[in-house]
């Protein structure tokens, strides 16, 4: 039997029902049972165990137009340090780049890189 929870608060995003568990009344288990669309009952997610960002390559990069230095990452491809590219950032920083280094953490999300240039200027006019 499914307990009553007390102070009921409904909620668009909570599950209700499914396989997958939800918070109980007790607060310290989690059972598909307890999935009644209250806030309390938030769900667990995947418990599958698999990773989201399991082939990505972070990067420090140096914007062409000011000299910006940021952190960045690209899933499923691999920039070449030294060379330039025009990278559209999650952020909307779109610009040229110069990949600097590699860096060991996610930092912005590249959406798109372009071809790869050799310089600044090329990649500028390229990319206006």
């Amino acid at each position: 039997m499914i307990k009553k929870r007390r102070g009921y608060t409904h909620s668009r995003t909570s599950p209700k029902g499914g396989k997958r568990g939800c918070l109980c009344a007790d607060g310290k288990t989690y059972s598909s049972k307890c999935c009644d669309g209250s806030l309390q009952a938030q769900g667990i997610g995947n418990i599958t165990g698999e990773s989201l960002a399991d082939n990505w390559n972070g990067y420090t990069v140096t914007s062409c137009s000011d000299g910006h230095v940021r952190h960045v990452h690209i899933h499923d491809a691999t920039l070449t340090v030294g060379k330039v590219y025009y990278l559209t950032l999650e952020n909307n920083h779109n610009h040229c780049y110069t990949i600097t280094s590699t860096h060991h953490s996610e930092g912005i999300h590249i959406n798109t890189a372009s071809v790869v240039y050799d310089d600044c200027s090329t990649c500028q006019s390229a990319n206006p």
